[in-house]
This record gives C-alpha cells, structure tokens and sequence, in this order.
C-alpha cells in the first residue's frame, strides 16, 4: 500500500452497485472502484471522503483509543472519539505521525466533516460541496500555510477549528473561482456570512504579501459578481490607484466604486444590483457610491483638460 497524507489508500470495496452515498454514477463512485482511504480505524470514499466503515480493535489488529486505561479506571465505554482541547481529533495520531502530520490529519477530518454538514444541510449546497471535495487537499494545504508549521504562523491553537477552516476555505474559494457570497453555506454551518468574507479576506492579505494591493485585487474578485466583463478590470484598477479616496470599508469603497465607474461607462447599475452581489446594505453602500460618483466626474474632468493641452 502507498503511503499517503491523510491515510493509505486502498482496493477494498464496501459498497453494491447503485448505493453511491452522494448519488454518483457507478463508474464515478471511489467506494465501488477500490478508491478508499485508510486511516485507523476509519475507512473513507477518496471521492467524497464519506466514511465507510470503521473497524473493531480486533479487525484492525491495532492499540485503540478505546481500551480501558489506568488514568480513569474506566472499561473505555464513556471515553470520547471527538476532538482534543487543541481542535485535533483525538484518534489522529498514527503510530509514525509528526505533530505536523497529526494536526493535518485533524484538518482533514473536520473538513470532511463540513462536508457532511453541507450534504446534509437543506437547499443547494452542492456548489460548496463539490469544490471542497475537488479542491480538498488544496484547502488543507492552504490552512495550513497559517499553522506554526507554515511561513506565516497565524495560529496554534484553534478554539473553534470549524470556524478557522471555513474562514481559511473562503479565502481560498474567492481566490480560485470569484466567489463573494456565501449566504446558504453560513445558514448550513452557523457561521455569519459576513464574518466568513472578512476574514477570508485577511487570509487573502496575509497569503499576497507585500505585493498585494487590497482594492485592486477586490476589483478583481467583484467584478464578475457585478456582471461586469473582464475589459473593466484594469481600467478600474489604473483609476483606483489614482484616486484619493473616502475613508470607511474596504468592500464598501470597492463595491461603490465599481457601481460608479460602471454609471459612468453608461451600464446600468442600481443599489439593489450592488447590495444583492455583494452582500452589503443598501444602507452603507448609498453615501459611498455617491461619493465615488462625484470623486470619478471630478477625475475624468481633469484628464480631460490635461489632454487638451
């Protein structure tokens, strides 16, 4: 077997034709085609990372979790398989895991169960579920990037892994397909829409570095979202950049400023339009896309002139 993170892979087959768990056809299902983890004592679908099947001390021939120990005198009946104080579950440590290892494996198990929350959740939620899956060791990879064990060191220990793993999720699902709300994946998983998509947004900040330049990158990821083409972008980005600009939220300024730039280049573009996209209020984004109205009539008046002379 080949050794592999998150868990050895495979050719055992645990499900009968037609029994996909996420309704696959059988030719594209991981438990019916030999495509299965194994991370003791949990058989997984390397698919949709659904678990299969989680074998007995006996089976797996393996120390447990779950024998009787001398901390607690207890026969092991009330011991806990969940997670540690540290977000980790507590049966992530194989016999020749790092602590690195360890807290991946503790990453990987919490997405997988995000998963589960979205698959089991009401509404659409496949749009989330399927580029989690696509995407998963990528997403595991990126948040680990802000662990003690990447380059930028953003957290140890996680109160709420949940919560930091969907946020890490965010930003990389902005990043790689544009998305800027999240209403139904926040309904399904109790976290606020709007504190996924701040924080995503710092996460964005943090992985950009020094090149990273916030207002013209948040052009970037909102003006498809506004319906705009991509012909927009750049001139946008060169004007934002030859500005000066009102004080107040960064997501607020862009969102009005790309409302402004797109009345001023005669495409139709109401509040409702720029609130509905963008998930912020009529209410924060009405002064601001007058500001930038006025702010764009003055700007283009003087390139006007300076090229008239």
């Amino acid at each position: 077997m080949a050794r592999r993170i998150g868990g050895y892979q495979v050719s055992k087959i645990f499900l009968q034709p037609g029994e996909c768990l996420i309704g696959n056809d059988d030719s594209d299902c991981g438990a019916l085609n030999g495509q299965v983890l194994y991370a003791p004592p949990y058989y997984e679908c390397k698919v949709c990372y659904r678990q299969l099947y989680t074998e007995t001390d006996i089976e797996g021939d393996t120390d447990s979790d779950f024998q009787p120990g001398a901390k607690d005198d207890t026969d092991g009946e009330n011991e806990d398989d969940g997670e540690s104080d540290t977000g980790a579950p507590v049966d992530a440590l194989l016999p020749d895991d790092t602590p690195e290892e360890a807290m991946r494996r503790g990453v990987q198990k919490k997405l997988r169960q995000i998963i589960q929350e979205l698959n089991d959740g009401e509404g659409d939620t496949d749009v989330y579920t399927s580029f989690f899956i696509e995407n998963f060791d990528q997403i595991v990879d990126f948040y680990m990037l802000f662990t003690k064990y990447g380059p930028f060191q953003v957290f140890e220990n996680i109160p709420d892994l949940k919560r930091k793993l969907l946020e890490v999720a965010i930003a990389y699902m902005m990043m790689e397909i544009k998305s800027v709300r999240f209403q139904l994946l926040a309904k399904v998983t109790g976290v606020t829409e709007q504190t996924l998509i701040r924080a995503g947004i710092e996460f964005i900040a943090i992985y950009k570095g020094e090149e990273y330049k916030q207002g013209a990158y948040l052009i970037e990821i909102y003006t498809p979202a506004l319906r705009l083409g991509d012909n927009f972008i750049k001139p946008m980005q060169e004007v934002w950049a030859n500005i000066i600009h009102p004080r107040g939220n960064i997501r607020q300024k862009v969102v009005a400023f790309i409302g402004a730039f797109a009345r001023k280049s005669n495409v139709k573009m109401s509040i409702i339009d720029l609130a509905q996209a963008s998930g912020l209020s009529r209410g924060s984004l009405s002064p601001k896309l007058k500001q930038y109205t006025t702010i764009l009539e003055n700007y283009f008046s003087q390139q006007e002139v300076l090229s008239s002379q």
